[in-house]
């Protein structure tokens, strides 16, 4: 039976539909759908090629599915694109993907044809890998580099052929070019061949020097090898390489004063002409591309770059760089990069966001690329930038100390204390702690927190953490000793303070807003020895117009040693509503008005502990507030504070108010006296004289009360009386002549 012919519409419609198949592995409904394309593919015809080139193009990528790929028929195909002037770079990166059968010859044409695209270049120094053809293969991959410096996968290729190689050379039979090891070796790290060299009369000795300092790089410690260089390599002629290796070395363990010291001035690159002809022509092209030094010279004005921004700090230095480096290749995601973080020191902040996007698609990667945002974003106080970025970060990479750090401090600033805690034991439990890491401002944003949280156990044992970081005598050290001024100031002990306080005073490191606070505790606690050179507060001292929390609190001390306990408890009030510990400012207010007899504000101080820091109350607040109302005659708001204090503070009551003595009980009496509650009165004058010595004037005061209650019962009236004579109190004439009457009335009624 005789098939229909389809047209070319048809035609391309079923290539697109093979196309569809192929990439979902659908061979069984695929095969059917070739034989047809294939039985019709007459009628596309050579009008368009782009039409062949599809064609050409499916069956390439359907050879390429099978186990076993016909290597001579893809290669077919590829010359049918080139006939038909079609082929683009993605056919040749298919075919020469199986660098093990490709012909040589592809990928000759390939490479003259794309010199910059690094996918064939990583696929040529495949197979000259394969095939042994090492410095070929190097050649190869060192010119990838030199164009695309941020290539990861040819600078492992390139450091796995050049450990084939020199493992090659070493087994050799055959005399090897020492010159060739010692570049192997270094380029590879192979110490035990760097150590050989040191003994090879061969080599002249400024390039043996190179051997030597490669195995003190790896085998000294830092302090080691900076002591080589001062004292020996500093004033010998070094190779252009190994000023490079130190001044990278330097870089690594961020000691930038020693790059500028190591490197001269940079030359130009010579850039050869691309006008080959030919393979051989080209691979001489790459080679002097290579040997140009192109990416040298870039690294050579990043290092001198890094050096000014990070250690001398000067600005003309890293813009003299930053221009000179771009100049020769303007998408330099590290020369970027440092643009980005010098724009940012400059307070540039948008133009520096641009240009961290702009290093990260050339090349930047995503890790650095994020933290540097997440630097950005805290730096122009974008917290939810932060914590948007820190989520992106983790999402890519395992989290790090700086990004933990960075999310805690976002999540701080927010004020969510427990999430940020969270973040910060995790990480302070997790991550290892070196001293130039985030550790030490971790463990200080915990303080804080635990501050804030009262938990003052902790907070102490992250003080001694932090200033184990430092030196007695730094800046970070006195921050450190500065903030426990003002905590241990706020739970009361004023000896303690006194001691950071002083000893920061001395230093000349007591920040100003702490002396009010000094300068209080030496007014407040005579033992404590006011230095000579402390000032006594004035009026001048006074802020006339505060704001913050510092501002009020110091105003309210510096009042308060004046004299004036009116202002000094309102502006601790003011404070108090400020601060994250608001009970203890309102307990120093209600203090500040106590002392001063001001009894209408420490009513208001204490009413304002109630009703906003209730969990802050305890016996001495509760007990001031019902004398305070005992004071203002207010008996029966007096009486019931009295009884709650009874009731919650039970121990502290019983232990304050020995039986000899019992005030609160006298103040009680006092109230119900004076609410006319003779009941409870009479209950409270009992228990007074249930001691075993009672007082004269509680006697006297129960015989009042006898005398207007119980007026008919002599016998009690005369009891109370001789109470007073066995008790050895003296009784008035009146008295004596009032007893005498009781006497004989008594007598009269009872024993006539």
């Amino acid at each position: 039976m005789e098939q229909m012919s389809l047209t070319r519409k048809e035609v391309l419609a079923h290539i697109e539909q093979a196309y569809a198949l192929l990439n979902a592995k659908k061979f069984a409904e695929l095969n059917p759908l070739i034989t047809i394309i294939q039985d019709n593919l007459n009628v596309l015809g050579y009008t368009y090629p782009s039409d062949n080139a599809r064609y050409y193009r499916f069956f390439m990528l359907y050879i390429g599915a099978f186990e076993q790929v016909n290597m001579e028929v893809m290669h077919s195909y590829v010359e049918a694109l080139e006939e038909v002037g079609q082929v683009l770079a993605s056919d040749y990166e298919y075919i020469c993907s199986y660098y093990k059968a490709c012909p040589e010859l592809v990928y000759e044409k390939a490479l003259q044809a794309y010199p910059y695209n690094e996918t064939l270049h990583i696929h040529y120094a495949l197979k000259l890998q394969v095939e042994k053809r090492y410095t070929e293969a190097i050649a190869i991959l060192k010119y990838v580099l030199e164009c695309y410096p941020a290539t990861t996968e040819a600078r492992f290729l390139l450091w796995e052929i050049q450990s084939a190689q020199l493992e090659d050379q070493v087994k050799s039979t055959e005399e090897a070019d020492c010159y060739q090891l010692l570049e192997l070796a270094s380029a590879t790290h192979n110490l035990d061949v760097l150590k050989g060299l040191q003994l090879d009369t061969r080599l002249d000795k400024k390039t043996k020097l190179l051997t030597f300092i490669q195995v003190a790089i790896w085998e000294l410690r830092s302090v080691e090898v900076i002591e080589l260089w001062k004292k020996e390599w500093k004033t010998l002629d070094l190779t252009d390489l190994s000023r490079y290796v130190l001044a990278d070395y330097a870089k690594a363990f961020m000691m930038y004063d020693l790059v500028p010291q190591i490197l001269k001035a940079p030359q130009n690159p010579d850039f050869p002409d691309a006008d080959f002809t030919n393979f051989t022509e080209y691979k001489a092209f790459i080679q002097a591309f290579t040997n140009a030094g192109w990416q040298l010279v870039q690294h050579h004005y990043l290092l001198l770059g890094n050096a000014a921004y990070f250690h001398s700090k000067n600005g003309n230095a890293v813009k003299i760089c930053l221009r000179n480096g771009l100049a020769l290749n303007d998408k330099n995601p590290l020369l970027l990069n440092l643009k980005a973080m010098f724009l940012k020191s400059e307070g540039s902040y948008q133009e520096a966001g641009a240009t961290y996007h702009e290093a990260f698609r050339n090349g930047l990667t995503m890790d650095n690329y994020l933290q540097y945002l997440i630097e950005l974003n805290n730096r122009i106080e974008s917290y939810q930038g932060v914590l948007d970025t820190v989520k992106q970060f983790h999402i890519r990479h395992t989290p790090t100390l700086k990004s933990m750090f960075f999310k805690a401090r976002a999540l701080f600033k927010f004020h969510r204390d427990d999430e940020a805690l969270a973040v910060l034991n995790e990480a302070l439990q997790d991550f290892p702690l070196h001293s130039l890491s985030y550790a030490p401002w971790m463990y200080h944003y915990r303080m804080i927190i635990n501050k804030r949280k009262r938990n003052y156990t902790q907070y102490f044992l992250d003080q001694q953490a932090e200033i184990n970081y430092y030196v007695d005598g730094d800046d970070d050290y006195f921050d450190t000793t500065n903030l426990a001024v003002e905590t241990i100031f706020e739970q009361g002990e004023y000896e303690e303070c006194y001691k950071y306080a002083i000893y920061n005073h001395e230093q000349g490191k007591l920040t100003e807003e702490l002396y009010p606070i000094f300068q209080w505790i030496c007014f407040y606690d005579f033992l404590l020895e006011k230095p000579d050179d402390l000032q006594d507060p004035t009026e001048a001292n006074i802020n006339k117009q505060p704001e913050t929390f510092e501002d009020f609190r110091n105003n309210g001390l510096i009042y308060w040693m004046l004299d004036d306990h009116t202002a000094a408890a309102e502006s601790l009030m003011v404070a108090a509503s400020k601060s994250v510990n608001k009970a203890i400012y309102l307990k120093l207010a209600l203090t500040c008005a106590k002392e001063g007899f001001k009894n209408s504000l420490s009513l208001t101080i204490c009413e304002t502990i109630r009703k906003e820091v209730p969990e802050a109350r305890e016996f001495k607040t509760d007990y001031t507030y019902a004398q305070i109302l005992n004071d203002e005659h207010r008996h029966e708001e007096a009486y019931k504070a009295l009884l709650d204090v009874l009731k919650s503070y039970p121990e502290r009551s019983f232990f304050e108010f020995p039986k000899d003595y019992n005030f609160l009980l006298h103040i009680l009496k006092n109230n119900v006296k004076a609410m006319e509650n003779m009941s409870a009165y009479t209950k409270y004058i009992s228990m007074l004289l249930s001691r075993d010595t009672p007082i004269e004037n509680q006697l006297r005061e129960q015989q009042e009360l006898v005398k207007s209650q119980s007026e008919e019962d002599l016998f009690l009236q005369h009891n109370l009386m001789e109470n007073l004579v066995r008790f050895n109190f003296e009784l008035y004439p009146e008295e004596q002549e009032e007893l005498k009457e009781m006497k004989m009335r008594i007598k009269a009624a009872h024993f006539a």
